[in-house]
């Protein structure tokens, strides 16, 4: 009976037998979904709220509406409390699963979850427990709680099905319910029904009208286009004479996804005289096959329709929802085992201190897997984190920071003589004095000392920030061991910082030490004075001045006298280049046009070419009036004309280069890096006048070397 007939599916059309098989399969399988809901539910049902939004189906509507007799015509037997008022106090979370009884034992029975493995065969028992148990949470004068209670019904007369048995909605408190009884209701029925999972089942009397049925109302709050509502029409009997809900059967007064469908319950007098319910569905089989409009939908009326199509509609909805659910389940386990993992290892409770050597240990490997960039935060996306902070320290802040200090910066002219005339003491300056240069360059070490030092605390500053900010899951559950941890940590940087920034400030002694003017980055004064000489004598040579005039030449005028000799030397040898190189020039212009000349005939006419020679007859031999230039009888054989072949300058034997005078691969590559710097006049102070040497002004009290003025 579970299994629908395949024309219901396919119409008037009949299934090969491969196809029915197929069919039979994936029904059955369907149908196992249920099963599988159903232990979810139970899982769930421990918690105080349901993480998981399952697939099920809530009965709601009004007090007196039917919904105990529609669930106990459903299931086939009485089981629910009876009475006036009240009667559903809580909500009811009832199982249907198809099972039939192995080894001829009891047929049918019901199983509490609070009760797990005890059988209530007598279906009265079931009620008292139901009744007993409400009124242990709810109290014995009609009080309710949202406190639900789990029942697993087997029976092979059942489909496979989950139902909520939600309280009825009343207006009106009685006996010792809270004056605001009618919210709590409403409340508690919300809870369930807003769920996105959850079919409603909206029980509505047929004798009363359908727009004041407080089932629909409420459903429609929170379905108003109606998708997963299904309306049912109890009490058609009950009806007064001439009337009848044909239309909203029909779906022509208020529209739903599922429907409407009616059923016809036991009245009072048959519930009290216990009639059957094999009895009763016949009665029901009865009534909508008598009536003048309702047999004509007599299939789709009825509580085995019902019960089939809850069962099919349940069925599609776990379909749908399925891929939903199974990845909330699966964060869900997830999320479990991480709390499970930071409770820590059970083979290790037996043994506090392997304990806490483990946890020691994962914080440890998450403070270098931070510092290394293997840690993944949320915040990885926002802002730089861990490793990446210290970093940024010392090659953008330190880096920058260092770059933008001026070498000179604090220097004056008048403090850089005072220094060398200290250097000299009693004797006169003739060179410049060593001593007082190694004073300046200790005196602007010094500079790096302070931005150093706080590079150090930077960095200090960033590592205790990673300290406070890892979170492992061993620790969460010790708050006083982490502090401990963190504290220790801490104490850690703090002894490390001292002898860090003391051994900063022997970094600056050693480089205040010896001042190392071999370096390759250290730029002499002799390799400045020639790398500026050359330039300004390339340029004078380009503008076709250096005529030997000495300082009227094009930049000449600031080089003083003692290096105008030099200055001159490398004009002269700069003219003797271009000289050369316009000589070697020319003569391969030279070579050319004579190439060019040769491959040209006497005759005027051009060379024949490749497809000339070897594609064509050979020219008659020139007549005997025609006098051939010697030129063209010796380039040209007699019997036909060749083309010359093109001459390629030969390579002289002796390949010569201009001498320099021998200097050291040092010195040539600080040469080198005097034309890589950006301004170069800002160096050596050659390439400006220098206003304290001009030659209109005496120089009495200073010093006669032209290196005194700067350094």
């Amino acid at each position: 009976p579970s299994i629908p007939t395949p024309t219901t599916f396919l119409g008037a059309r009949l299934l090969t037998p491969s196809l029915s098989l197929n069919f039979l399969s994936t029904v059955t399988i369907m149908e196992q979904l249920i099963p599988i809901i159903n232990k979810l539910q139970d899982v769930t049902a421990v918690v105080e709220s349901s993480p998981l939004d399952l697939p099920q189906i809530a009965v709601v509507g009004e007090q007196s509406s039917g919904k105990s007799s529609v669930l106990e015509s459903i299931v086939g037997r009485d089981f629910l409390p009876r009475g006036s008022g009240i009667v559903t106090r809580r909500p009811l979370a009832l199982q249907l699963i198809n099972k039939r009884a192995v080894g001829g034992g009891v047929k049918e029975w019901g199983e509490f979850l609070h009760l797990p493995g005890k059988k209530f065969e007598n279906f009265d028992d079931i009620r008292r427990h139901i009744q007993e148990d409400t009124d242990r949470l709810g109290g014995s004068n009609k009080g309710i709680s949202n406190v639900p209670i789990n029942l697993k019904i087997y029976s092979p007369n059942v489909l496979n099905l989950t139902l909520i048995d939600l309280p009825g909605l009343t207006k009106v408190p009685v006996g010792d319910q809270p004056k605001d009884i009618a919210s709590q209701i409403r409340t508690m029925v919300l809870s369930y029904i807003t769920k996105p999972n959850t079919i409603i089942l909206a029980i509505s009397p047929a004798n009363a009208d359908i727009a004041n049925s407080d089932g629909l109302r409420i459903a429609r709050e929170v379905d108003p286009h109606g998708k997963r509502t299904i309306g049912v029409l109890t009490k058609l009997d009950l009806m007064d004479k001439g009337t009848d809900c044909f239309e909203v059967l029909m779906g022509k007064v208020y529209q739903l996804k599922f429907g409407f469908i009616g059923v016809v319950n036991r009245s009072q007098h048959e519930i009290v005289t216990k009639l059957q319910m094999e009895k009763a569905k016949e009665n029901e089989s009865a009534f909508f096959a008598a009536h003048a409009k309702y047999k004509a939908i007599k299939a789709r009326c009825g509580t085995p329709h019902l019960a089939a199509t809850l069962s099919k509609i349940l069925m599609n909805h776990i379909r749908n929802t399925l891929p939903t659910l199974r990845q909330r389940v699966s964060s869900l386990l997830q999320s479990a085992r991480d709390e499970l993992e930071a409770l820590g290892d059970p083979r290790l409770g037996v043994s506090k201190g392997a304990l806490l050597l483990h946890i020691i240990n994962s914080f440890v490997l998450a403070f270098v897997n931070t510092i290394d960039g293997r840690l993944t935060t949320e915040s990885a996306t926002d802002e730089l984190y861990g490793g990446a902070r210290i970093n940024y320290i010392f090659n953008d802040m330190y880096t920058r920071h260092v770059e933008e200090i001026d070498a000179n910066g604090g220097l004056t002219d008048e403090e850089i003589q005072v220094i060398m005339a200290n250097a000299t003491g009693p004797k006169a300056s003739l060179f410049i004095p060593e001593e007082s240069f190694e004073q300046l360059a200790r005196r602007q070490i010094k500079i790096l000392l302070d931005p150093s030092l706080r590079c150090v605390d930077l960095v200090y500053d960033e590592l205790q920030r990673i300290v406070n900010c890892i979170e492992i899951n061993e620790l969460k559950r010790f708050d006083a061991l982490r502090e401990k941890v963190v504290d220790e940590v801490n104490a850690l940087l703090r002894d490390c910082r001292e002898p860090t920034k003391k051994m900063v400030k022997s970094l600056i002694d050693i480089e205040l030490a010896y001042i190392n003017t071999n370096h390759p980055d250290f730029i002499g004064g002799g390799d400045a004075i020639a790398k500026i000489l050359k330039r300004r004598a390339a340029n004078a040579v380009e503008k076709g001045y250096g005529d030997g005039s000495g300082r009227r030449s094009s930049g000449a005028e600031s080089i003083p006298g003692e290096f105008h000799q030099q200055y001159q030397s490398e004009v002269n040898m700069m003219k003797r280049e271009a000289e050369r190189d316009k000589a070697i020039s020319d003569k391969r212009e030279k070579k050319k046009q004579q190439q060019q000349k040769q491959n040209t005939p006497s005759d005027g006419k051009p060379a024949a070419s490749f497809w000339n020679i070897f594609g064509k007859k050979s020219p008659p031999p020139p007549s005997s009036s025609s006098s051939p230039s010697p030129q063209s009888s010796q380039s040209r054989p007699s019997k036909s004309p060749s083309v010359a072949p093109p001459k390629m300058a030969a390579v002289p034997s002796v390949m010569s280069v201009r001498k320099k005078s021998e200097r050291s691969e040092n010195e040539d590559f600080q040469t080198e890096l005097i034309g890589l710097l950006p301004q170069l006049a800002t160096f050596p102070p050659y390439l400006q006048p220098l206003p304290c040497f001009s030659s209109r002004q005496k120089l009495s009290s200073r010093p006669t070397s032209p290196l005194s003025g700067r350094t």
